[in-house]
């Protein structure tokens, strides 16, 4: 999957869902997409934040992208969102561990706000770059998922509901690897609002500033593995 910042929590689900987990990062950029911004709870509704990225262009890869230094606006606004929240503490510190790095690459950024909540959580998983697997570039879309499938020798491949567009069941089959879906279930939580409506996919951060690690454990387990 794209390396996305702080996405929402079927993202993470997924990456629950394997045994190693393949950052695809040499893939074109999206603009207006997922990468750099999703959202939160501010003033009780619904906020998008987006963090600013250098020169973004839907011809450069993701990961010759870089993220402008500057993320005193994405915490300014998550202070005011959840200064008052239980786990806000331990957050803020997983993130300023991440905005801190010397490296501001956006795969690098994205994939810390994965990899960095699984060691949060003490759940082990391998985490790789597709960028690493020096798979030719002639290999495109479906082909190229394959590929990287059988570089790792892996016998099933998951991926989100939105896969089912962009896959065929029998090209995976043929290639001797189960191709499935990661479909969330129900999820509810507290998240202290005034109202009694629930925004739901909101970005991963909504959901660790509100519940413990081993409430969080649970959340992640709320999902089947589809055909």
């Amino acid at each position: 999957m794209q390396p996305y910042f702080f996405p929402y929590i079927g993202y993470y689900q997924l990456a629950h869902s394997v045994d190693e987990f393949v950052f695809y990062d040499d893939v074109n950029f999206i603009k207006k997409g997922y990468i750099n911004r999703n959202e939160i709870i501010l003033n009780k509704n619904r906020f998008r934040f987006t963090l600013p990225i250098q020169g973004v262009s839907q011809f450069k890869k993701i990961n010759e992208h870089f993220y402008i230094p500057d993320f005193e606006n994405f915490k300014k606004h998550l202070t005011i969102s959840y200064k008052k929240a239980p786990f806000f503490s331990a957050i803020i510190e997983i993130i300023e561990r991440i905005i801190k790095s010397s490296n501001f690459n956006v795969a690098d950024i994205n994939s810390k706000t994965i990899i960095y909540i699984f060691e949060y959580l003490k759940l082990k998983r391998t985490f790789t770059f597709s960028s690493e697997l020096e798979i030719p570039t002639l290999y495109k879309g479906e082909e190229r998922i394959i590929a990287i499938c059988k570089s790792k020798a892996c016998t099933s491949y998951h991926n989100a509901p939105g896969g089912r567009d962009l896959y065929q069941k029998e090209n995976f089959t043929k290639n001797e690897i189960n191709l499935n879906f990661i479909e969330t279930a129900n999820i509810n939580y507290s998240q202290k609002k005034t109202n009694d409506s629930f925004e739901r996919n909101l970005s991963m951060l909504d959901i660790l500033m509100w519940n413990s690690p081993e409430e969080i454990i649970k959340i992640l387990e709320c999902y089947q593995i589809m055909d």
